[in-house]
């Protein structure tokens, strides 16, 4: 745990950015938090706050080995003088380059450069590093234990700023949603599942656990009769009803039933997990009793941040079967999806769509998921999350909104398929008073059919050298 070093009696960013005079300027004193901001296609994910100070009075060249060699950190002008409270001194002038605020975000030093930001300066195109392993970001975030704070106001000596309010950043406001990618708990991992249905999760389930809305893609139906045996034989599917206790322990807050196999053993078992779904007072979209059903927003509200879900299957239609008188995963009807899309934004909803479109194991799309994924974004669509790939793919983001084509498996037995089916993405996507404002990559890795874990750093580097080396962050300069 750091020392908040405080600021006392200091006003000048007020009246900087204000352009009114300290006596016309009445401020309770409250505090204002810091990130270190990155390009967001840095492998680099943590920074300790006594490399910071080094860097900040000069007493080190580099910010750290764990940070790509960083040789020079811009701040704004107008933030200069809370900064200088956090580290206590003056910065050294051949490490902080100090700019005004709208020379600050030019798409060369977005591109190129690590800042040090306020919060509410927090944007997509750029990766949040955490300092000692604390992330602004995350809904568990503790600012009474956070280094980059600066007090605004005057308050006595001896004053516990921890009382204080955050000025800048509301948590009240903050909503993370985390999507993933595969779920089927079938043959090897229901194996697994049938010694202990909790087990898949044991190794990822905090960050899970703490989403404030978590998404499942559950491709297969519950059916009571399960023979995980008949799985070996082909890829007609299903689980046993005793497994919906891991969705249900990992705090699962939406189901998307879109997947390909929602109606492997016919209409039964769909009416049968639409019963579970509902008893245990999970929704779900992309699936349903009726096509219907299915083609309808999922609306959620959390925090004050508003969300629809809308999911389809974009394969053959042979894939999805749900019509106006027969349950099953819904087949993608984009026109309507866009129509949809735009009058959700209309009332100041935001749009996340998930696809379960064609299968490919490489980290590039192919022509039709690019433009299908395109069509949505470019109708309004914030989030556009590919649920059907078995492998992490490529992702975009451009116009303050984040597609990304495929995550990998989430509860899948595929680890010894390929090597890149033994990887896959969780993606956090981070909202804040109604707008979308960054996305965080967590990686998992597969030690056997059923049970994965967090990468450790060198495999993480590793993949998300990978990925970023095709994906697209656009309005970053060359």
């Amino acid at each position: 745990m750091k020392k908040i070093i405080t600021l006392l009696a200091i006003l000048v960013t007020f009246i900087i950015t204000s352009g009114t005079s300290a006596q016309d300027q009445v401020v309770e004193a409250s505090r204002r938090l810091y990130a270190v901001s990155a390009p967001y296609l840095t492998i680099s994910d943590d920074i300790s706050f006594s490399s910071l100070q080094c860097f900040w009075d000069g007493s080190c060249d580099l910010l750290d080995d764990g940070a790509d060699g960083i040789s020079v950190l811009l701040v704004s002008e107008e933030e200069l003088p809370s900064l200088i409270s956090v580290f206590g001194k003056e910065p050294a002038k051949r490490h902080i380059k100090v700019l005004p605020r709208a020379e600050l975000y030019t798409d060369n030093n977005l591109a190129r450069t690590w800042m040090i930001i306020p919060f509410e300066d927090i944007e997509p195109r750029r990766k949040i590093i955490t300092v000692d392993e604390a992330d602004i970001l995350f809904n568990q975030f503790d600012p009474d234990t956070w280094p980059l704070t600066a007090v605004i106001g005057e308050v006595q000596e001896g004053t516990d700023i921890t009382t204080l309010p955050v000025s800048n950043r509301d948590a009240s406001k903050l909503s993370n949603v985390v999507l993933t990618g595969v779920t089927a708990m079938v043959r090897g991992t229901a194996a697994y599942m049938d010694l202990d249905p909790l087990y898949p999760a044991s190794l990822i389930r905090e960050p899970l656990v703490a989403a404030d809305i978590l998404h499942i893609n559950n491709e297969v139906p519950f059916t009571e009769k399960c023979d995980i045996k008949e799985h070996r034989s082909g890829l007609v599917f299903c689980s046993r009803p005793s497994y919906m206790a891991l969705l249900e322990d990992i705090g699962t807050d939406v189901i998307e039933l879109d997947g390909d196999h929602f109606q492997d053993h016919g209409e039964d078992p769909v009416y049968l997990t639409l019963d579970i779904y509902d008893e245990a007072k999970i929704p779900y979209y992309g699936g349903g009793h009726n096509k219907q059903e299915a083609q309808q927003p999922l609306l959620i509200s959390h925090n004050g941040n508003r969300f629809a879900f809308l999911g389809c299957n974009a394969k053959e239609i042979g894939y999805a079967s749900a019509s106006e008188t027969r349950p099953g995963a819904v087949h993608c009807d984009i026109e309507l999806m866009k129509q949809q899309i735009k009058e959700l934004r209309k009332q100041g909803i935001i749009p996340i769509v998930t696809f379960q479109h064609l299968e490919v194991f490489q980290v590039k799309p192919v022509d039709q998921v690019k433009a299908d994924f395109e069509a949505v974004r470019d109708a309004g669509a914030v989030i556009v999350s590919g649920s059907q790939s078995h492998i992490p793919m490529e992702f975009d983001v451009s116009n303050m909104t984040f597609v990304h084509y495929g995550l990998g498996n989430l509860f899948f037995d595929q680890v010894f398929f390929l090597p890149e089916t033994a990887e896959a993405f969780i993606d956090r996507h981070i909202f804040y008073d109604g707008n979308y404002i960054n996305t965080e990559l967590l990686t998992i890795r597969f030690t056997n059919t059923a049970l994965s874990h967090y990468m450790e750093p060198a495999d993480r580097a590793q993949l998300l050298d990978r990925i970023f080396k095709v994906s697209v962050v656009e309005g970053l300069g060359e």
